[in-house]
């Protein structure tokens, strides 16, 4: 376990010099304009999980130019540890962006009255959140893997590659549900949604699900590689 929070920690380190003030700012003042233009922080909560997807793979990133793997293996880092430890450091930067970028924008809606109550905002935002993270979370899943399979020089452009399967299955999914091309899956969808805990359930087993099974790609790529 010491040796897990020593890798972690040694991950948010990494990344620290690509968190300039300059760059804080920026991600601050667009998370802050679209809370204020929706007077929701759903649009908030986005900018911190897409800001935490652009930034995990720094650390692979950084690990292959200066060889930083080969260091875990002198250090007495095993590889299951260093895969764990980057999907841990994975999970705590979606966190830390979440809650960095909304606490500015609720301080702002605050200030602005932009919004009706907090606890109604909260409300209103949930389910809207929940499928953000779920999608952002997917396109992890399948990035990571990729960078231990491949590495971060190889594996740059292949990781683009899940945000195009996403956008092309939500734009599929969203014009049948709509449409009449599907008239089956419409009427499964509206039944599916009317169930909220149904729907809960389902979303966090399918992220449980992929990110197991990414766990165990990822795992297995990195336990092949040579240093």
């Amino acid at each position: 376990m010491a040796k897990l929070r020593a890798f972690v920690r040694l991950d948010f380190v990494t990344i620290k010099p690509y968190f300039t003030a300059k760059n804080m700012l920026i991600y601050i003042a667009v998370a802050v304009y679209m809370a204020i233009m929706s007077k929701s922080i759903i649009s908030s909560i986005g900018i911190g999980l897409m800001l935490a997807t652009m930034n995990i793979g720094y650390p692979f990133a950084l690990g292959e130019k200066c060889n930083i793997d080969a260091l875990y293996a002198t250090l007495g880092a095993d590889r299951k540890t260093v895969v764990k430890g980057r999907y841990l450091f994975s999970l705590l930067l979606n966190v830390c962006a979440i809650v960095f970028v909304t606490a500015f924008s609720l301080i702002v809606l605050a200030a602005t009255s932009s919004f009706g109550g907090f606890e109604g905002l909260l409300a209103e935002s949930l389910g809207a959140s929940l499928a953000l993270s779920t999608l952002f979370i997917f396109v992890q899943s399948i990035q990571i893997p990729i960078f231990f399979k491949f590495g971060y020089a190889k594996a740059k452009i292949l990781s683009i590659l899940p945000y195009f399967l996403l956008s092309a299955f939500v734009a599929f999914f969203a014009l049948n549900v709509q449409g009449s091309g599907m008239p089956r899956l419409h009427v499964f969808v509206q039944s599916f949604l009317s169930n909220g805990h149904v729907v809960v359930a389902a979303i966090v087993a399918l992220l449980v699900a992929a990110v197991f099974v990414s766990y165990r790609l990822s795992l297995a790529f990195y336990s092949k590689r040579e240093f």
